[in-house]
């Protein structure tokens, strides 16, 4: 009796099993969560942030910050203006295609804008103009279409991917923009 009970248990877990991977693969996708501009509805990620320094401060801490997260500052720096304390910076992220196993490959380059403007007391991030290469730049925009031809779940999970590598920018950004330490060596 109690063979037949564990028997009957497993055969019940397996059917569990199969009923919530079918599941799974009848999901509709969902587009993750991306800042839109109203006026461009372009993917823009922008934001003031309230930081102690002079506006000169500030600008200092961002190129130092700029040439601590790129590897190839003379490369993505497009313009660093010292009067108007603006940096501009052309970059990009990488997106994956996911393989059955597991394993991924490089499936593209996104490409963004980044600008940076600093004034006393506060400085603004402006990120925007993804685009990746096809025949010629294409805004990653479409991959939030579901209409379009060439969208597939995959898209999805490629948006996502920029998404946690400009937010993984962005809060470098917030640290490499604080106000030094300053250690006092009394002894």
């Amino acid at each position: 009796m109690i063979v037949i009970m564990k028997k009957l248990s497993l055969i019940m877990l397996f059917c569990a099993a199969i009923g919530v991977s079918f599941a799974q693969k009848n999901q509709e996708p969902v587009a993750p969560d991306m800042p839109i501009d109203e006026d461009t509805k372009l993917i823009t990620y922008q934001e003031v942030i309230q930081e102690k320094g002079t506006a000169q401060e500030l600008y200092d801490r961002a190129l130092v910050w700029t040439k601590s997260f790129y590897k190839n500052t003379a490369e993505v720096i497009r313009s660093a203006d010292t009067v108007k304390k603006e940096l501009n910076i052309y970059s990009s992220v990488r997106v994956y295609s996911h393989q059955k196993d597991g394993s991924k490959l490089t499936k593209n380059i996104v490409y963004y804008n980044f600008k940076l403007e600093c004034k006393e007391g506060r400085y603004r991030y402006t990120i925007t103009d993804f685009n990746y290469r096809a025949t010629a730049a294409a805004p990653i925009e479409i991959w939030l279409d579901k209409t379009n031809k060439k969208w597939d779940p995959e898209c999805f999970v490629n948006l996502q991917e920029v998404d946690e590598q400009i937010q993984a920018l962005l809060s470098s950004l917030v640290d490499g923009m604080q106000p030094p330490v300053v250690k006092n060596d009394e002894w």
